[in-house]
C-alpha cells in the first residue's frame, strides 16, 4: 500500500484528501505544518507527497528545499490556491513532480497521484505552461 502526506493548514482540505486518498486504497498521513512535514516525511517515509506553499511558520518552498536536500528523487506534488504565483521560478527549479489548484477536484488529484505514482508526467494546471527546463 502506497503511504502519502498531505502537508496542509486547512482542516478542512485535509479532511477531504484524507477520506478520498483512504477510500482509494493509499495509507494517508497529514501534517498541519512545515515542521511536522518534514518530522513525517524523514520518520515515515511516504511514497508522494502532497504539500500546501503557505502554511505558518516554515513555508511550503522551504519544506520543498528541505525535502530536495535529503531525497532529490521524492515525488511532490504542490497544492495552493493561488494560481498565478510569485514563486512560480521556485517552484519550477525545485523539481516537483505536479501542481494543484484549489479548490481541488478530487477525482483530478487522484488521477494526478496515480500518474506520478507510476512515473508518468503530469500536466501543468489549465493556464500554466510548462516551465521552460524545468522537469514537472
Amino acid at each position: 500500500m502506497k503511504k502519502i502526506l498531505i502537508a496542509d493548514d486547512e482542516p478542512n482540505v485535509r479532511l477531504l484528501f484524507y477520506e478520498a486518498l483512504s477510500d482509494a486504497g493509499y495509507q494517508v498521513m497529514t501534517a498541519v505544518s512545515g515542521h511536522e512535514a518534514l518530522q513525517k516525511i524523514f520518520r515515515e517515509k511516504p511514497d508522494l507527497v502532497i504539500l500546501d506553499i503557505k502554511m505558518p511558520g516554515l513555508h511550503g518552498i522551504e519544506v520543498l528545499e528541505k525535502i530536495r536536500e535529503q531525497d532529490e528523487h521524492l515525488p511532490v506534488i504542490i497544492c495552493t490556491a493561488f494560481r498565478h504565483m510569485e514563486d512560480d521560478f521556485a517552484l519550477a527549479t525545485s523539481n516537483i513532480s505536479g501542481y494543484l489548484v484549489k479548490p481541488v477536484d478530487v477525482e483530478d488529484m487522484k488521477r494526478k497521484i496515480q500518474e506520478v505514482l507510476q512515473g508518468e508526467s503530469v500536466q501543468m494546471p489549465e493556464g500554466k505552461e510548462e516551465p521552460h527546463g524545468a522537469s514537472v
